[in-house]
C-alpha cells in the first residue's frame, strides 16, 4: 500500500458521505466514490452504493484487517441484515477487481475475522480539497484576519497559499491521470480505459504535448480496431489530438505513431514500416512504437524479427502485461511451444482477467493437440476469452471436437459450420481459416481467406459484384498475423498462397524490403 485514502471518521459511512470523497487509484483502476464508478483496463462500471461503501471502508484501512462487525457498523449502521448481504457486497468488489481492474487488487478473507484489501492504493488529490489550515495560520481566526489591515495582508497570503495548494493539487492529479493512462496502454488489453484517463489529464493541462500525444495514441487504438464493440471513437477526435500535440511538440513520438496508423494505406506496408522505424529511431525506448512495429512484422511473416522486438520491450518494461501475450504467441509460432506454455501460464497467474492473455492461452491449447483443455476454458466463465462473441464460442464448440478427433463426420461438421459462419460474419473468418487449415480443409480455407482479404478489380455485375464489395470494404488486412501461425501451415504450403500474398500486398512488401518471410526461410 502507498498513500492511504483519507477518510475523516470511523462512524457510519452514508451514501451522502460518498459524494464528498475524492477519487483514488486502486491497482490499475481509478475509483470515484462521488460518482460511484470504477474505471480500469476492463472498462467502466457503475457500483451499487452499498458495494462502494464496503470498498471505501476496506480502502480506508490501507491494508489492515477490517472486521465483519466494523463493516456492518460502517456500511449498514449496525443494523443486522444477515451475513449474505455482506458476502454479496464483498463478492461484487471481487468481481470488479477481476473484470474491471484486471486482477490488480484483491480482497483477502481472514477466517472468522473479516477482510483485508491487497493492492496498490494512492489518493488522487481533488483540486478543491483544501483545508483551512492551508489558507493561513491555523491559530488566527478569519474574523481577526479580516478585521485588521495586518489581517488583510495575511489574508492575501492565505489566498496565495490557497491557489498554490490548488495548483499543486492539479499537478498531482494531472500526473496521476497521465501515469494511469500510460499504464493502461502498457497493460494492452484494447479497452477504452486509457483514453478516459488521458481525456481527464488533457482537460487539466490542454497544452501538454505528451498528454495530447498519449491521448491521440489511445484514441487511435480504439478507432482502428477491427470489430471493436462500442468504441465510438471518431477519426476526427484522433486527428484533433494529434494536431494539438504536434503543434506543441513536432517531435512527440506518440502523436506521430497515431498519425502513421491512422493514415496507413491499404497496401503500402513498407511505407508504414519506414514511418514506425523512424519514430523508434528518435525514441528508442518507446514500447508503443515497438508494439506497432512487431504487429506489422507478424502480419508480414517476419515472426522472428517481431520476437526480438518483444524481448527488447520486455527489457525496458518487464512488468507490462501487453508484452507477454505476444511473447507467448511468437514463441509458439517459431516452434518453442514449451517456452510459450511457461510464459502464458505465468501471464495467466499475473493477469487472469486480461482478454488477450486468455486468448493466447486458448489459441495455443487449441492448436497444439490440447483442444479438450481449450474447451474447458470455454466452459469456465472465469477463463473464457472475452474476445469471443457468443457466435464464436458456438463455432469453437463444433471445431474443437474435430481438432480433437478428426473423424470424417467431425471434420465435415466443422467444414460446414465454419463456411457458414464466415459468410454470416466476416469477423469469424480468421478463426474459420485457421480451423479449416489445421483440419486439412485447404480449399475451404482459401475460399474464406480470398473472400475476406484479396482486393481485385470489380467484376461486371451480379452476385460477384456484391462479393467484391465485401472484400473492398474489409479492413482485416490491417492485422493478419494469423496467416503465419502454425495452424495455417497447410495454407502457406499450397501454391495458391502466392496469389493470396500478392493480392493483399505482401509480395510487394517482401520485394521492397528484399526479405523472405520466415516460412520460406525456416519451413
Amino acid at each position: 500500500m502507498n498513500e492511504a485514502v483519507r477518510l475523516p471518521n470511523d462512524g457510519i459511512l452514508t451514501t451522502a458521505d460518498l459524494a464528498g470523497r475524492s477519487d483514488f487509484t486502486l491497482g490499475l483502476a481509478i475509483v470515484s466514490p462521488s460518482s460511484r464508478t470504477i474505471v480500469g483496463p476492463g472498462g467502466t462500471a457503475d457500483i451499487e452504493p452499498r458495494v462502494m461503501q464496503v470498498l471505501v471502508v476496506l480502502a480506508e484501512a490501507a491494508g489492515q484487517v477490517v472486521t465483519r462487525e466494523t463493516l456492518f457498523q460502517r456500511c449498514w449502521g449496525g443494523v443486522y441484515v444477515g451475513d449474505d448481504s455482506l458476502n454479496r457486497a464483498v463478492a461484487a468488489v471481487r468481481k470488479l477487481a477481476s473484470e474491471i481492474a484486471g486482477g490488480s487488487f484483491e480482497i483477502e478473507t481472514i477466517p472468522r475475522t473479516g477482510y483485508r484489501l491487497d493492492g496498490k492504493l494512492e489518493a488522487v488529490a481533488d483540486p478543491g480539497d483544501v483545508s483551512d489550515d492551508a489558507q493561513g495560520d491555523p491559530g488566527i481566526s478569519r474574523r481577526t484576519l479580516i478585521g485588521s489591515a495586518a489581517g488583510l495582508a495575511v489574508a492575501g497570503s492565505g489566498v496565495l497559499a490557497f491557489w498554490t495548494v490548488r495548483s499543486n493539487a492539479d499537478e498531482r492529479r494531472f500526473n496521476q491521470l497521465l501515469k494511469s493512462g500510460e499504464e493502461r496502454l502498457e497493460y494492452g488489453d484494447g479497452s477504452a480505459a486509457a483514453g478516459e484517463y488521458l481525456r481527464r489529464a488533457v482537460a487539466i493541462r490542454p497544452k501538454d504535448a505528451a498528454a495530447q500525444g498519449l491521448l491521440a495514441y489511445a484514441l487511435m487504438l480504439t478507432a482502428t480496431t477491427v470489430g471493436k464493440a462500442n468504441s465510438g471513437t471518431p477519426v476526427s477526435e484522433v486527428e484533433a489530438a494529434v494536431d494539438a500535440s504536434l503543434r506543441l511538440d513536432p517531435n512527440d513520438a506518440n502523436a506521430k505513431l497515431a498519425r502513421i496508423e491512422l493514415r496507413r494505406t491499404t497496401l503500402d506496408l513498407a511505407g508504414t514500416e519506414d514511418g514506425l522505424r523512424a519514430v523508434l529511431a528518435s525514441a528508442p525506448r518507446n514500447i508503443f512504437a515497438m508494439h506497432l512495429l512487431w504487429d506489422l512484422l507478424q502480419c508480414t511473416g517476419r515472426s522472428r524479427d517481431a520476437l526480438a522486438l518483444v524481448q527488447r520491450a520486455i527489457a525496458i518494461n518487464p512488468l507490462a502485461a501487453g508484452n507477454y501475450y505476444p511473447l507467448a504467441q511468437l514463441l509458439w509460432i517459431v516452434g518453442r511451444t514449451a517456452e510459450a506454455d511457461r510464459v502464458i501460464d505465468r501471464a495467466m497467474q499475473y493477469w487472469p482477467a486480461h482478454r488477450f492473455v486468455r486468448f493466447a492461452r486458448f489459441t495455443i491449447l487449441a492448436f497444439t493437440g490440447r483442444p479438450s483443455a481449450a474447451l474447458a476454458m470455454l466452459d469456465d466463465e472465469g477463463t473464457r476469452p472475452q474476445v469471443y462473441s457468443p457466435a464464436s464460442v458456438a463455432l469453437w464448440r463444433i471445431s474443437l471436437p474435430a481438432l480433437d478427433q478428426p473423424s470424417a463426420a467431425n471434420v465435415a461438421s466443422a467444414r460446414v459450420a465454419n463456411l457458414a459462419a464466415a459468410k454470416r460474419d466476416p469477423l469469424l473468418s480468421p478463426q474459420a481459416v485457421l480451423t479449416l487449415s489445421a483440419l486439412g480443409e485447404v480449399d475451404a480455407a482459401f475460399e474464406i481467406a480470398n473472400d475476406l482479404l484479396v482486393f481485385e478489380a470489380p467484376p461486371a455485375s451480379g452476385s460477384e459484384q456484391e462479393a467484391y464489395e465485401r472484400r473492398g470494404t474489409s479492413i482485416a488486412w490491417r492485422f493478419t498475423p494469423w496467416l503465419f501461425t502454425p495452424p495455417a501451415a497447410a495454407l502457406r504450403a499450397d501454391a495458391r498462397f502466392a496469389g493470396l500474398a500478392d493480392g493483399i500486398g505482401l509480395a510487394a512488401y517482401w520485394q521492397a524490403r528484399n526479405v523472405r518471410p520466415d516460412y520460406q526461410v525456416y519451413g
